[in-house]
């Protein structure tokens, strides 16, 4: 018997995507929290699986006899000891398209009784299981399950948690946990690790204790240091009820220029104290280091400092960037 043309034009497109694949349709790359060379089940498949390199997913497909991609030993298996999540039965399906439980486009064909292979439809489609094809979007009745962390990751790899610089996600006997990292600290996605903020390119950063005051002297209007750099700032917007503002907007001056609370400005580097690091967003190699004494200099590199270095019995001149003998002093190493 002839088979219909909505099996075979899905079929031909199973084929193009075993072969070329089709973008998962993510708006950011789910890498960009996982340190590199880490291995995950494909949130949006449980026959894929993604390889992080450099913040980027590269996608691996099960098939055949071993369908399904296993988190906890990395392996393309038959059959899912739990499959709670990602739960597809070929059973009295064969030859036939099956919906993918964890997402809208992506769908398993039944080659058999128990083999399902997974494919995925194009952009701006969504599955069918009625049709057995893929259809526009506002066609689309799908509700399909958002994924669970736990359910693609394995126990004890840590990966970022974007709601705070210092904040990063485990899995622990596949109960998500909330790690914070020591005092000074942020979690590098990169690397899997805790180290020291500079190092760190994030906006997340955390709220420092009573960062728009206290109930009975809320600040009400004022820019506040975000504590963590020497650019950035949060402000504290007053409050209907007087209370301080709980959720403050951070934002950070331009390019070299420090926030100076005093003022209520961003100004020149040099004449603002600050502990963070004296690279953020100065485009100059060598600038004036916050030790006492005006003698010393930072090495910058990509906004990070390098190195500390000594003009000896001489002063830094920020405008030459350089070491002269006149005696100079900036409210910045003062």
């Amino acid at each position: 018997m002839e088979k219909p043309k909505a099996f075979v034009g899905l079929a031909l497109l199973l084929l193009l995507v075993q072969s070329f694949g089709i973008a998962n349709g993510r708006d950011e790359d789910i890498c960009r929290l996982f340190s590199n060379n880490t291995v995950i089940r494909d949130p949006d498949s449980c026959g894929q699986s993604i390889t992080c390199i450099n913040s980027v997913s590269h996608y691996s497909t099960c098939a055949g006899s071993t369908p399904f991609f296993d988190k906890d030993t990395g392996k393309c298996v038959k059959a899912l000891t739990d499959d709670s999540s990602c739960a597809v039965s070929c059973e009295d399906a064969a030859t036939q398209f099956v919906a993918d439980p964890k997402s809208c486009y992506g769908y398993y064909y039944c080659s058999d009784q128990e083999t399902a292979l997974y494919g995925k439809c194009p952009t701006e489609t969504h599955f069918n299981a009625t049709t057995q094809t893929c259809t526009r979007l506002y066609e689309s009745a799908c509700t399909a399950s958002s994924f669970e962390y736990c359910n693609i990751v394995k126990n004890s790899v840590n990966f970022d948690n974007l709601q705070g610089c210092n904040k990063y996600h485990v899995c622990e006997k596949g109960v998500l946990k909330d790690k914070t990292c020591a005092s000074a600290l942020y979690y590098q996605a990169s690397t899997g690790t805790c180290v020291a903020k500079a190092l760190v390119d994030c906006d997340a950063h955390p709220l420092p204790s009573n960062v728009c005051g206290t109930v009975k002297k809320p600040l009400e209007n004022k820019f506040v240091t975000d504590a963590a750099t020497c650019r950035g700032y949060f402000f504290c917007a007053k409050q209907a009820d007087g209370t301080p503002d709980a959720n403050p907007t951070w934002n950070q001056c331009p390019q070299d220029y420090f926030f100076d609370a005093s003022s209520q400005t961003c100004k020149n580097p040099t004449s603002v104290a600050c502990k963070w690091d004296r690279c953020d967003g100065r485009t100059a190699t060598f600038v004036e280091s916050a030790t006492t004494g005006c003698r010393e200099y930072l090495i910058c590199s990509d906004g990070i400092t390098q190195e500390e270095k000594s003009c000896g019995n001489y002063f830094f001149d920020q405008t030459k960037g350089a070491c002269v003998p006149d005696v100079l002093t900036y409210a910045a190493c003062k």
